[in-house]
């Protein structure tokens, strides 16, 4: 049987050192990419 007071710590990301900040890093790089998509769509439209 498992021990039920058994926890598995997450390990930290390989950068950044905390999943916070990755989480962070990943919501500003989609916005950045968002914003310049939005960008070209507007600068070539006809």
């Amino acid at each position: 049987m498992t021990d039920p007071q058994r926890t598995v710590a997450d390990e930290p990301p390989p950068f950044l050192g905390t999943w916070k900040r990755v989480y962070t890093l990943v919501v500003i790089y989609l916005a950045c990419v968002i914003g310049l998509f939005y960008w070209f769509t507007k600068s070539f439209a006809p």
